[in-house]
């Protein structure tokens, strides 16, 4: 079984100045249908509510570029788990359970412009395939660092 830790939450608040980084938290609420209570997309992203990132996506950045970001919400994401989910070989559909609540896979993450702007010009091509998936809150629930990830057929 495939059991992951949370090692990182993240909202990106209304007037965040930019796209990309996050601000950290100890906990969060995650709402059905809606996403990661006061984040900025709540309940604007149908189907691609919460980013779910894997620390590996870090550990590939520093490698690659030489330099760290801040974990978790240097990639936007809302969720980061440990290295023993590796996200490379989720499946659309496939559903996890996190903390309380469970999310479903949607689709992969796609950078933006904004990856460019965050990193100083690392350019966007660079992130695909390391920025992780979007997911759908399919039952909602509080999520905190520490938490339990696994993948729900695993358990």
């Amino acid at each position: 079984m495939a059991e992951a830790k949370v090692l990182g939450l993240a909202i990106g608040p209304e007037g965040n100045e930019t796209p990309i980084y996050r601000e950290p938290r100890d906990s969060v609420m995650l709402v059905e249908g809606k996403g990661v209570e006061g984040d900025k997309k709540f309940g604007k992203s149908h189907g691609r509510q919460v980013n779910l990132l894997s620390e590996r996506s870090y550990k590939w950045f520093e490698r690659n570029f030489g330099r760290e970001l801040s974990l978790p919400g240097g990639f936007g994401e809302n969720i980061v788990v440990s290295r023993e989910l590796d996200l490379a070989w989720l499946d659309l559909g496939q559903r996890i359970n996190i903390g309380d609540a469970v999310v479903e896979v949607v689709t992969p993450r796609s950078p933006c412009a904004g990856f460019t702007e965050a990193v100083d010009g690392v350019k966007v091509s660079h992130f695909v395939g390391h920025v992780g998936w979007m997911c759908a809150v399919v039952k909602g629930g509080a999520i905190k660092v520490g938490d339990r990830a696994v993948i729900e057929e695993d358990e």
